[in-house]
């Protein structure tokens, strides 16, 4: 075999001379220094990188909820004054899982049921009122009826021309005479 004269083209089987032990011949030791520094570069920049996007999509999220609730106050036009005078604050007290918004609603519902509270408070009274009306007009005619539907030649409770009245003590007395009418108006009544 024939040996090349240049050096270049001399074969590489085994370390070159001046390497360190367990390194090949073809890579330098100070590349793969560096290269643990642009692999810790590489991650601190895909770090950076994921913060910053993070970052921007909470601006973006933050930006997008302040134009909802703009939009939301634009349309509830009490929000603000609810929201000024403390009212909110106080549902979130309250419960602090609400926002803002859900106080709002919170605050609303709460109205609701106290003025339908009222407004049914309001009707009980009104149907009372009426009930003991018409009751006391059932009484007022019922005595009436008796008064008007007696005949006029039966003697009536406190009419002078009644016997019985006029010398209760000849039928026993006046308790009496009350006890035998009332047995009489049981009797009549079927009872």
């Amino acid at each position: 075999m024939e040996q090349p004269t240049h050096p270049a083209a001399a074969p590489t089987a085994g370390p070159a001379p001046g390497a360190a032990p367990g390194t090949e011949a073809g890579t330098d030791p100070g590349i793969a220094g560096l290269e643990s520094v642009f692999s810790d570069l590489e991650a601190r920049l895909d770090a950076l990188i994921e913060a910053r996007l993070e970052n921007l999509e909470a601006r973006r999220a933050a930006s997008q909820r302040a134009e909802l609730a703009q939009r939301f106050a634009a349309e509830h036009p009490d929000f603000e004054a609810l929201r000024e005078n403390g009212a909110l604050a106080a549902r979130q007290r309250e419960n602090p899982l609400l926002d803002e918004v859900g106080a709002y609603f919170a605050h609303h519902l709460a109205e609701a049921g106290k003025a339908n509270q009222e407004e049914t408070e309001r009707v009980r009274q009104k149907a009372l009122a009426e009930g003991e009306a018409a009751a006391m007009e059932r009484l007022r005619a019922r005595r009436g009826s008796v008064a008007l539907g007696a005949p006029s030649g039966t003697p009536q409770r406190g009419r002078a021309d009644d016997p019985q009245l006029e010398a209760p003590d000849r039928f026993g007395g006046v308790h009496a005479v009350l006890a035998a009418r009332m047995a009489a108006r049981r009797r009549d009544a079927g009872l």
